[in-house]
C-alpha cells in the first residue's frame, strides 16, 4: 500500500507539473522581495520558465527512454531538453492593449545582467569546444561535430540573451523596473547561460568519448570530466538555483 500511495503522488506530482502547477514559485518570488507588485511580476516569470524547463527535460527523458530504450546518454538528452525549454520559455509575446503605449527608451546589454561567472563558463567552453574540435580533425574528424554543436548551441544561447536583455519594456514605476530588471537577470544567467553550458559540456563528452579508440586516452579524460562537470552544473541549477531562497532565507534580494 505505501508503495502504490508514493507512486500515486509521484504521477499526481508530475501531472500538476506538465499542466503548470508551481507550488515553489510564489515561496520563491516571496523571497526575493516583499512588494506584492514586485513579487506578481517575478511569480509569473517562475511560473513559465520553470514549467518550460521542466516540460523540456521530461521530453528529454522520454527521448532517452522511448527512442534509445534507455540505451542513450540520459545527462546530453535530459539538460538538452532543459536549454531546449529555457530559451522557449524567453520566446513568449506579451499581449498589449489596445491605444497609445508609452515606453523607457534605456539602452539595455547582455552584460549589464549576465553575471561574470556565467560569463567566463560560456567563453571556458566555448574555448574548450574549439581545442577539442581541433583535435578531432586531426584524430578522428567525426567527433568534431559534437563540439560544433557545442558551440551553436551557445551561440543561440548568446543571441536569445540578447534579445532578452534588449525586449521592450513598458514605462513602469521604479519598483517594477527593478524587479523586471532581477527577472532579465535571472532569465538571462540561470535560465540561459547555465542550461546552455552544461548542454554543451555534454556535447563536449560525446566527443571525447567518440575520440577514445584513437587518443591514448585523452578522449575518455575529456569526456569523464566534461560529463561530471555538467552534472555538478545542473545539480546546482536545479529549481533554477534559486532553492536556497526557500531553503536557508538569506533575505530580499529587492527591497
Amino acid at each position: 500500500m505505501v508503495s502504490v500511495a508514493l507512486a500515486v503522488a509521484v504521477a499526481v506530482g508530475f501531472g500538476l507539473q506538465l499542466a503548470g502547477f508551481d507550488g515553489e514559485a510564489e515561496d520563491i518570488a516571496h523571497g526575493l522581495t516583499t512588494d506584492p507588485d514586485q513579487q506578481r511580476l517575478l511569480e509569473r516569470w517562475l511560473v513559465r520558465a520553470r514549467w518550460a524547463r521542466f516540460v523540456g527535460g521530461f521530453c528529454g527523458v522520454l527521448v532517452w527512454a522511448l527512442a534509445t530504450m534507455t540505451k542513450g546518454d540520459l545527462l546530453l538528452l535530459g539538460t538538452g531538453g532543459i536549454a531546449a525549454g529555457a530559451m522557449f520559455a524567453e520566446l513568449h509575446h506579451v499581449h498589449r492593449r489596445p491605444g497609445p503605449r508609452t515606453a523607457r527608451l534605456d539602452v539595455r546589454r547582455v552584460d549589464d545582467y549576465l553575471l561574470t561567472q556565467d560569463r567566463n563558463r560560456m567563453i571556458g567552453v566555448a574555448v574548450t569546444a574549439v581545442a577539442v574540435g581541433a583535435i578531432a580533425i586531426a584524430i578522428r574528424p567525426i567527433a568534431a561535430w559534437w563540439t560544433l554543436g557545442a558551440l551553436g548551441i551557445l551561440g543561440v544561447a548568446r543571441v536569445m540573451q540578447q534579445r532578452v536583455a534588449g525586449r521592450s519594456r513598458p514605462a513602469a514605476a521604479p519598483k517594477l523596473i527593478r524587479a523586471d530588471d532581477l527577472a532579465r537577470e535571472l532569465a538571462i544567467g540561470r535560465g540561459i547561460a547555465r542550461p546552455a553550458t552544461y548542454f554543451a559540456l555534454t556535447l563536449i563528452a560525446r566527443a571525447g568519448y567518440t575520440l577514445m579508440p584513437r587518443s591514448y586516452g585523452l578522449g575518455r579524460t575529456i569526456g569523464v570530466v566534461a560529463w561530471v562537470y555538467a552534472l555538478y552544473l545542473w545539480w546546482h541549477n536545479r529549481r533554477l538555483g534559486l532553492g536556497f531562497v526557500i531553503d536557508e532565507p538569506r533575505g530580499a534580494a529587492l527591497t
